[in-house]
Formats: C-alpha cells, structure tokens, sequence
C-alpha cells in the first residue's frame, strides 16, 4: 500500500453524533471519528491518497459542517505504519458470551471460559465491529438465541448488507450452522473471506456478492435476518428484506439514526400490512447513543 496522509483535529462533543451519523450515511469512504478512552476527547480523522485530494475533501467537508475546527493536522502515513494506524483506538468489546478482539491481541487477551471470540484485523473492526449499529444487531443475534437455544442447527440466519462479516461469524462462533451473508460491493466480500480466513476456529459462511433484490432471490428467506444499513437504503429497498423473511420469523434491523427511527418504523409496518397479511407482526426497538434498530417478530 503506498504511503497516505491523515487530516486530523479535536472536535467538541457537541458535533459529535451529527459527524458520526453524517459518515455513516453517507458511508465516507475518508472520514471516521475516534476516541481512545472513554473518558478522552474525540478527534475526526481522514486517510487520503495524497496532499490535494486531503484538502479537497475538507473543504468539501466544511461546506456541510462550516464549524469544524479551523486547524487540522495533516500527517504522512509511511506504508510500514499503515496497518498500525488504529491500533491504539481499536479495544475488545463483549456483550454475554460473545466477545471481539483485535487480531494483534490474540496472545494477551484471555477470553472468559465458556465464552465464544471473533477476531477482528484493524480494518475490520473499526466502522464496524464497534460501531453502535453493529453492537445493536449482535445484541438481537444474542436475544434470540436465548430465546431459541436449539435454533443453532436449524435456522436459515441471513446478514444482508454483511459489510465485513463481522455479524456473520459472530454467529458462526455462537453456534450457527446455515449462515448466508451478502453485499453489494465486492470488497467487502473479499474481506469477509480474509476475515473468515483470520479466524480458523469458526465455520465458515458463505459469502455472496449481491444487493437486496439479488441477495433474496429465488425465494430465499430466513428465520433470522439481520440488516445493519443504513435508512436511506433500507426505505426504498424494503420489500426484499419484508419477504426475506420466514412465517414466524424475525427481523433485525439496524443502521437507523433515532431521529429517523419513527419514519422507518412507520414504512416497514406499512409495508408488512401489505406485503404478509397472513401474519401479525410485533416491534421492538433499542437505542445506542444516537443509533436504533428496530425488530419485527412475525407469528
């Protein structure tokens, strides 16, 4: 990879949600946010080609959000240092059994006994694995299989929209055996098989290229789908994911900021009124910061 240059400055907690929920949107290929500790300040940060597209992107920037802070840091990232580049940022996370832990923390981090682990590269886990939208979907991968503990052997579980599969092998390490994950950028498939290859221990899933519409065709359904993407998406391309789902299934849905949750909401239940009259829907929803999902029980 050759060498990059970073734009870096500290921001207020104020514009902290608005920045975040703006990259996820519009998923900024450039841009992310980071804090190192909880209790430190945050810094947005971007990784560009070179020195002109830097700057071009951060006037773009300061058009949408004109109170960014006057100076940013721009920094070379010689090639030897690129896949260090977040590892100071980058922590373990765990919800019940499940746990995340970066690759290069393999030989000192000791997960509890009885407890399952995905290992996740730097590439891998940041924007995802420790994104509020992603812990949200792992937390309803959790849920039901509390709820259904001999679903494991079983069930069709779908991740639509897999990004870089983390979700997909957290079932996998949870115990799943017939797991399907799709994306429509081809990738992030590629990321998903080297992130399957990371982790030897898990089951493989399988991996596909697709978008909605191809991702459930011919049929296909799952008991469990689970959708992290974002609200601009899943509106128009609803009905793929309404009808990707099994009578008595359920659908998770994530990537929807809470200012949107009422809107989205709205849209799928209408949409499953319509679309699978023969079944009586329940919903749920959570908050993380200023992400929600949303979760559809069929029955």
């Amino acid at each position: 990879m050759p060498n990059q240059v970073e734009l870096r400055a500290r921001i207020p907690d104020e514009i902290v949600e608005i920045l975040d929920g703006y990259f996820f949107e519009s998923e900024s290929q450039y841009w992310g946010i980071m804090q190192k500790e909880i209790t430190d300040p945050y810094d947005v940060f971007g990784i560009f080609p070179d020195s002109e597209t830097a700057q071009a992107e951060l006037e773009a920037l300061r058009i949408e959000f004109p109170n960014l802070p006057e100076e940013f840091v721009e920094t070379k990232i010689i090639d030897a240092d690129w896949q260090n580049a977040y590892k100071e940022f980058v922590k373990p996370w765990s919800n019940r059994q499940l746990h995340w832990i970066p690759l290069w923390e393999r030989e000192n981090i000791q997960a509890p006994e009885g407890s399952v682990v995905v290992y996740l590269d730097a590439g891998m886990a940041f924007g995802t694995g420790t994104h509020e939208t992603t812990r949200l979907c792992a937390g309803r991968l959790l849920d039901y299989l509390e709820a259904n503990p001999e679903s494991k052997e079983t069930i069709d579980l779908i991740d639509a929209g897999c990004g870089s599969g983390v979700l997909a092998l957290s079932a996998s390490a949870l115990g799943y055996k017939k797991i399907f994950g799709f994306d429509f950028d081809p990738e992030a498939i590629t990321v998903c098989h080297s992130n399957s290859d990371e982790n030897p221990h898990l089951a493989r899933p399988e991996f596909a290229v697709a978008d909605l519409e191809q991702g459930f065709a011919q049929g296909r359904q799952g008991d469990l789908v689970l959708a992290n993407i974002q609200t601009d998406v899943l509106i128009p391309h609803s009905d793929p994911l309404v009808n990707g789902v099994k009578d008595g299934g359920t659908l998770a849905l994530s990537g929807i900021l809470t200012k949107e949750l009422d809107l989205v909401r709205e849209h799928f239940e209408k949409r499953f009124a319509e679309l699978r009259v023969d079944q009586t829907i329940s919903v749920d929803t959570r908050a993380d910061c200023e992400w929600a999902d949303l979760l559809f029980v069929l029955s």
